[in-house]
């Protein structure tokens, strides 16, 4: 168990192979953009009740639920950042991490 934001929390290295659906833990540089975000999603997607936004230590992250995609292994946890050079479009390097039912990451690129 840990605590974020007054929440507690269970802990997970891992989804089951059975988990209905895969996570998406995506790293942003403000509030204001992750709030723009899951507003995207929002409107693309009815996934009101399976997003939040998370600060932890300066950081903010969304967390996201989508259905696993047919040519997935399993059902994923993925972690995504995006690295900007002068916060700006040019020079953007994506950095993703997946982790499978196995609880082992790997860097590999499964959203592009």
């Amino acid at each position: 168990m840990a605590a974020i934001a007054g929440c507690v929390v269970d802990e997970i290295d891992h989804l089951d192979r059975n988990a209905s659906h895969s996570l998406i833990l995506r790293h942003h540089w403000s509030r204001s953009l992750a709030s723009s975000y899951l507003e995207g999603v929002e409107d693309v997607m009815d996934t009101c009740d399976s997003m939040g936004i998370f600060e932890v230590d300066d950081s903010v992250f969304t967390l996201t639920e989508r259905s696993t995609r047919a040519d997935w292994p399993a059902p994923m946890i993925i972690y995504v950042a995006e690295i900007y050079d002068a916060q700006n479009e040019i020079g953007t390097e994506h950095f993703e991490v997946v982790v499978g039912p196995n609880g082992r990451p790997e860097t590999r690129e499964l959203l592009g």
